[in-house]
């Protein structure tokens, strides 16, 4: 995989740092507050996971610099998470740029916030360190949505600016590198993430956990591999694995002006649709909590058991939530809760089954067949 082309652009509102990874045009747009340098950190660790699955080295314009500290230890924990991730990523090698040691650049700390669970509850336990949070257009929504953005940073900047906090949008099309090589975000956010604080150059950088040290699943972002990320004056910390998402929840609650400004929906279709699996999943928690969240609405009995219920999950990370909100939901004797809960597990459940017997009995046969279907 080769970088090359990396240029910075300065306009009179905005600094912008992109490469051209093969046929990608990768970039990142920032404020002009924001001074970036010419390098290719950013680079190199948007792409590591991309070249580690199609086997192929980093290559790098030899005038560009490059920290002799990136990435050194990552892709050894990577290769050994094939079976886990569902891609085979292979052992590569970092060829070109100038190599130097990072010198330092814009010492400050920042947070990536959008006014969800996990980013709002490392904000509240790293407040007094945190400089500036920024607010990504182009990853948790599509950089076509001006609106949505707007609507959603308009909302976070009040409540920040009460906290004595600035917000700084950007964008960036990071999220959208993986997808050119069959990757899922999943797969490459730990990565993509740190490309944006390593192109800002900032002196530490949070990444809020959606998991716990009890429930860690290997996946692109975790607390084995962000802090690895590092390039020697760029420290990534990999925040909030000691809780649960229910007691994050519960812990941000106690900040009322906090529940005025919840959101989790990544579909685009309003500032919480109300219908996908994600606000489904959060509405249970706000339920069982017995919170009032005025973002969302409210989890009556008749949505539990005509949407709710109905949720499919396809993985073991979603289905760890799920249990937490059993968990509540049995504290406090919501048993239509519990039920519909319970619905979706035993789904997920028995839909692993079909296919371990498929694949051990059958030899996938009934997978491939309803994906010729699909495909027919």
């Amino acid at each position: 995989m080769k970088i090359t082309n990396i240029q910075l652009v300065e306009t009179d509102e905005n600094n912008t740092l992109s490469a051209q990874i093969d046929d990608f045009h990768l970039w990142y747009k920032f404020p002009k507050k924001i001074m970036l340098e010419l390098k290719a950190d950013a680079f190199v660790a948007a792409c590591l996971i991309p070249s580690m699955k199609l086997g192929s080295d980093i290559i790098i314009d030899e005038d560009i610099p490059v920290s002799t500290e990136l990435i050194e230890n990552l892709q050894i924990i990577f290769s050994s998470w094939t079976d886990y991730l569902g891609h085979k990523l292979s052992i590569i090698k970092i060829i070109g740029g100038k190599k130097t040691k990072t010198l330092e650049e814009w010492d400050k700390t920042i947070l990536f916030f959008s006014g969800g669970i996990d980013g709002t509850y490392t904000y509240l336990k790293h407040a007094q360190e945190i400089d500036y949070v920024l607010f990504a257009k182009g990853i948790d929504m599509q950089l076509s949505s001006d609106e949505l953005y707007n609507q959603a940073l308009s909302s976070n900047r009040d409540y920040l600016k009460k906290e004595g906090k600035e917000i700084i949008p950007f964008e960036t099309n990071v999220r959208f590198l993986g997808h050119e090589y069959g990757i899922g975000w999943s797969t490459c956010f730990g990565g993509g993430l740190a490309s944006i604080a390593l192109a800002a150059g900032v002196k530490k950088c949070f990444i809020a956990s959606g998991l716990t040290y009890a429930n860690m699943h290997p996946e692109g972002s975790n607390f084995i591999t962000d802090h690895l990320w590092s390039n020697g004056f760029t420290k990534i910390v990999h925040d909030g694995s000691e809780s649960t998402r229910i007691n994050k929840l519960k812990f941000i609650s106690e900040d009322s002006n906090v529940l005025d400004i919840l959101r989790v929906c990544w579909h685009d279709n309003g500032y919480n649709c109300g219908n996908c699996e994600k606000c489904l999943r959060t509405m249970a928690a706000i339920r069982s909590l017995k919170l009032e969240v005025p973002t969302f609405p409210t989890l009556t009995d008749y949505l539990i058991k005509s949407k709710l219920a109905k949720i499919k999950i396809y993985n073991v990370r979603e289905i760890d939530f799920i249990d937490e909100n059993i968990t509540q939901a049995i504290k406090i004797n919501d048993y239509v809760l519990v039920k519909g809960l319970t619905k979706i597990k035993r789904n997920f459940e028995l839909r692993n089954l079909r296919n371990t017997i498929d694949q051990l009995l059958f030899n996938n046969l009934f997978r491939k067949l309803k994906t010729k279907l699909l495909l027919a």
